[in-house]
């Protein structure tokens, strides 16, 4: 879906429109097979420069082939922006707390019918039997946000406002995206394997810690991170400073496109869980609102269109950071997109590779 701008740095709390079908067609030809986007790589970037797009793009093939590139992006970086810039993947952090709750499941350390009461105390009884699947779903009945982004809220806080929080309806019987939701996860993950949601994330998802790029602090680096166009950093814009539970396990996870291409190629390879929690994740399990054209699986949106298939994807962002992931399975693509200019952010970038891709017009000139 297109990102909504709401209030200083609040990020939008449904996903319940993609971003593919508004420009779905009935009368599309579902089989058609997709030209070679790396052949067209310089139309590719010509196109999205044109268009006033700043920011990374990543293009995975079936063939292992993959195309990076950096477009008009400020950064205090000189080394290779297109793979070693950090971006902030906001909402796309979902994708990577629910492959920490698959592990975990995985390793039968929890279920996904597993109760909040089992693992916090002085659960009030409305929440008291909310389940993990129905948190990794949007369908536990929490709102959107207990905080803003920039909130310095503490674990504790985060907690006290979560279970606070009036739910907005019984818990499994609605859709409503919940950043809230996904910070409960992150907060299981702790409990359970005894690590920071960060440390989890970069030892047990990405498995070496000491190379990878992805997390909060224990990566940021302020060398290599897009800015903003007045040049604020990742750290000062989206985090205020430094990382907090207004965000941990649901947005603000940096990385780069070469991180976000690698895991989820790793992802579906079965390289990080087990075949049957991939197929668990991928599986349409709740519908995005009523006669919405998607479903929510764990941590990813889950689409069936008349123009390109199977199709997987999250996005994210906030008022200047946005952020795409989208594999197109039938085509056998993979896309990463990640932009500072909210005027053509990460998901129109993304239309525009598909353009190529299928060889269809997608967007007005």
């Amino acid at each position: 879906m297109p990102l909504v701008i709401t209030s200083p740095k609040i990020r939008p709390a449904v996903l319940a429109i993609s971003v593919l079908s508004m420009f779905a067609c009935a009368s599309a030809d579902p089989q058609m097979k997709p030209q070679s986007v790396l052949e067209k790589r310089d139309a590719i970037l010509e196109n999205l420069e044109e268009r006033g797009f700043g920011g990374l793009v990543a293009i995975a093939d079936e063939h292992g082939e993959v195309l990076y590139a950096a477009i008009g992006v400020p950064s205090r970086n000189e080394g290779n922006l297109a793979e070693d810039l950090l971006v902030d993947i906001g909402s796309i952090t979902k994708t990577l707390t629910a492959t920490a709750m698959l592990k975990l499941i995985d390793e039968g350390q929890i279920t996904n019918g597993d109760r909040l009461s089992q693992f916090f105390s002085d659960i009030p009884k409305d929440k008291a039997a909310i389940t993990v699947h129905q948190l990794l779903t949007h369908s536990a009945g929490f709102p959107g946000f207990v905080a803003s982004d920039d909130s310095d809220l503490s674990k504790k806080d985060f907690l006290s406002r979560a279970f606070a929080a009036e739910l907005l309806f019984k818990p499994g019987t609605g859709y409503e995206y919940s950043n809230v939701g996904y910070s409960l996860a992150a907060a299981i993950v702790e409990e359970v394997s005894g690590k920071t949601y960060e440390q989890y994330i970069r030892e047990d998802i990405f498995g070496d810690a000491a190379s990878s790029s992805v997390g909060y602090e224990a990566t940021f680096d302020p060398r290599r991170s897009l800015l903003t166009p007045s040049g604020q950093d990742i750290s000062t814009y989206s985090w205020g400073g430094e990382s907090h539970w207004a965000l941990i396990g649901n947005g603000g996870l940096v990385a780069t496109a070469k991180d976000m291409i690698e895991f989820r190629q790793d992802f579906v390879a079965g390289e990080i869980v087990s075949n049957a929690a991939i197929s668990l994740a991928q599986t349409p399990l709740v519908r995005e609102g009523v006669n919405a054209p998607s479903h929510y699986g764990y941590g990813m949106v889950v689409e069936d269109h008349p123009w390109f298939g199977r199709v997987y994807w999250h996005n994210g962002g906030n008022e200047q950071f946005s952020a795409n992931w989208t594999h197109y399975v039938d085509a056998g693509y993979i896309v990463f997109t990640a932009s500072n200019t909210p005027k053509f952010n990460a998901d129109l970038a993304g239309l525009v590779i598909a353009e190529a891709i299928f060889d269809r017009t997608i967007l007005p000139e």
